[in-house]
């Protein structure tokens, strides 16, 4: 399943599943439009027929209001405990969104949707539907940020570890695209992930960026989908190669063979709060407004996703013009990710500037190599 519109207002997402669904009409059809007249436009199920394809809009609502959420970020929604809330427990939960509610929040209601759509994996409640059997769930998002093209999967999991490094590979040295990064999220339990994918049996997130929220721009509609393709096509050889057994090289042969010392990435520090995917370094808010930042992003920051910060440099610069430096809170050098990233400005999502060191992980297993 491909979903878009986790967030509603990250538009790209939306359009590439908006497309996807046009190639299924045509192929049905059989019209002579089914036949792209540009050579570099993909008919997913035409490329790749050994894989079944459903998309998902995650969140109708938040997308025709072309806001991120309605009430509450839905990212955030799908651990064991967020699907198994009911009204009376959200209501004596710290939760602003539950405090101003005289039910769940709307995203809390899609998220149990969702989770029952693809057979409950996490709460085990009845339900199941044209989804249920997904064995992968790609999550299809944009950022603010200049993360360029990052593949974002889960430590240990070796499909989906290799799956990023094809399409890391194929992206750089076919596609052309050189800002192309794989970040491994910190091993944590299916039950316990909030993300959406996380309902399927493996989960992998496309993040691409800069771009603005709720704008469509060709150039980021044409690096998600060179990165979706890429991990298609991984799949599809990956299935034909179990039917046929193949004999000769392997895809993970020749992928060893481009990472003969493991494959590069960026591992993800462990989330402190409860709101985020990953460690971050949190600004200050105003105490009228918890989405308001007391404390904005440095300027010798701006822009530079995946670099160093070490302690003593410039972070943030507080409304007396106050420079604030960065205390080492997450060691002595970090490399900052989603930096300024316009959805962490929502107390819901998680405030703050992700953090993450270098790294490689290992193919066979999807691990992190250890230093």
């Amino acid at each position: 399943t491909i979903s878009g519109g986790t967030h509603g207002n990250e538009y790209t997402g939306i359009w590439c599943i908006k497309a996807i669904e046009k190639q299924r009409e045509q192929l049905t059809a059989n019209s002579e439009a089914s036949i792209a007249p540009d050579n570099k436009i993909i008919n997913v199920f035409r490329e790749y027929p050994s894989l079944s394809i459903n998309t998902l809009l995650a969140n109708p609502k938040a997308y025709m209001a072309n806001r991120r959420f309605i009430d509450t970020d839905m990212n955030r929604e799908f651990s064991i405990n967020k699907l198994q809330r009911t009204a009376e427990s959200c209501s004596e939960e710290d939760d602003a969104t539950c405090d101003a509610q005289t039910s769940l929040p709307y995203e809390s209601i899609r998220a149990k949707e969702i989770e029952s759509m693809f057979g409950a994996p996490k709460t085990g409640s009845a339900g199941g539907g044209v989804d249920g059997n997904s064995d992968i769930v790609i999550d299809l998002h944009t950022t603010t940020a200049n993360m360029g093209i990052t593949l974002i999967v889960t430590e240990g999991d070796a499909l989906m570890s290799a799956a990023a490094a094809y399409a890391l590979h194929k992206c750089k040295t076919e596609y052309k695209y050189e800002n192309v990064h794989i970040l491994l999220l910190p091993k944590t339990e299916k039950n316990h992930r909030t993300h959406l994918p996380s309902v399927g049996k493996h989960d992998f997130t496309i993040e691409v960026g800069p771009t603005p929220q709720g704008v469509i721009r060709h150039d980021i509609v044409e690096q998600t989908e060179a990165a979706l393709h890429s991990v298609l096509e991984f799949l599809h050889l990956s299935n034909i190669e179990l039917e046929n057994k193949t004999a000769g090289a392997t895809i993970l042969d020749r992928l060893r063979n481009v990472f003969p010392n493991g494959v590069p990435c960026y591992q993800s520090a462990p989330a402190v709060g409860a709101k985020e995917l990953h460690g971050k370094i949190q600004w200050p808010t105003l105490e009228d407004n918890p989405n308001f930042p007391a404390a904005m992003v440095h300027k010798s920051l701006q822009d530079r996703d995946y670099q160093p910060l070490r302690t003593g440099d410039p972070l943030f610069v507080g409304l007396d013009g106050t420079i604030i430096p960065y205390d080492g809170s997450h060691g002595d050098e970090v490399l900052l990710m989603f930096v300024n990233e316009g959805g962490y400005y929502y107390s819901s999502s998680g405030t703050g500037i992700g953090v993450a060191v270098s790294s490689r992980f290992d193919l066979e297993t999807g691990n992190n190599i250890k230093a």
